[in-house]
């Protein structure tokens, strides 16, 4: 496994070390040991594909951050992220966001998580605590699971879409059979930040597929509900909408819906009209 993340962090450009430096990064003694660093799940990073990630200096030092990595067997390796922070000692944690990359769900990763790092002018390598225990493969886990649901089943915002008033819009949802012999239902839609959504089928399931109806639709009624700066500003979600799918007696599974066309012009058209 140390081979392996060896030839993960070359690859990265992170900076390779020969034997006699290891020891640089791991006896407790180099610059790694002055930073504790904790990764907790921020729902507002999450929308951005980043969790947040706790740093302080953990000795009687400040602590100079260049840039900052996570290295997971659970995700693609993303490229180092610029920081240019000063952590003060004896002062509470920092929490900065850091990026995480595309879900590796064709493989059973194994390994703890690692901060790849420039501290003080070093590339170090630093273990990471994670808040809750085994976040990110929670996390990796939810994701393959929406992966694998999309692989049999296709959703989408579809139809003739028609701005009922200044700030809501009526079209429809489709639910689309992929795989034959799959049955698979559409449990409930839910909203984002920025809008609400309200399907005409108020019962659960409100669309199911299978062989014999592979294809089937509903009517949905979008309205902009949180026009206000701060939302627009934070929320990286605006056109996407999470729907509870099930697969066969699965248990639902959170899956994304994404306004594209016609139904992303007419939203588009909603939030100019609620701003203004």
């Amino acid at each position: 496994m140390a081979a392996v993340l060896g030839a993960l962090l070359c690859a990265a450009g992170v900076g390779c070390r020969s034997s006699g430096d290891e020891s640089a990064a791991g006896d407790g003694t180099g610059p790694a040991s002055a930073l504790e660093a904790t990764l907790r799940r921020s729902r507002l990073f999450e929308t951005k594909r980043q969790v947040g990630l706790e740093l302080a200096a953990g000795g009687d030092a400040d602590v100079h951050v260049g840039t900052i990595q996570l290295v997971t067997p659970l995700y693609e390796t993303v490229s180092p992220t610029d920081r240019d922070a000063t952590l003060t000692a004896g002062e509470p944690a920092r929490l900065m966001p850091i990026r995480y990359g595309t879900a590796r769900c064709d493989t059973e990763p194994e390994g703890p998580p690692e901060l790849v790092a420039v501290i003080d002018g070093e590339d170090v390598r630093v273990p990471l605590t994670e808040h809750p225990a085994g976040m990110l493969t929670h996390l990796r886990d939810l994701e393959c699971a929406s992966a694998a649901v999309l692989e049999d089943v296709g959703l989408e915002l579809s139809g003739d879409w028609t701005v009922t008033d200044p700030h809501t819009a009526s079209g429809q949802l489709t639910l689309t059979q992929r795989t034959p012999g799959v049955t698979a239902k559409v449990d409930e839609v839910l909203h984002n930040v920025i809008f609400s959504i309200t399907t005409a089928n108020a019962t659960s399931p409100v669309l199911t597929v299978d062989d014999d109806q592979p294809t089937a639709a509903v009517g949905v009624t979008i309205s902009a509900s949180r026009c206000d700066a701060h939302a627009l500003i934070e929320y990286k979600r605006t056109f996407k909408f999470v729907v509870e799918v099930r697969i066969g007696d699965d248990d639902p599974v959170r899956v994304d819906v994404e306004a594209q066309g016609d139904a992303r012009a007419v939203l588009e058209e909603l939030l100019r009209s609620c701003i203004g």
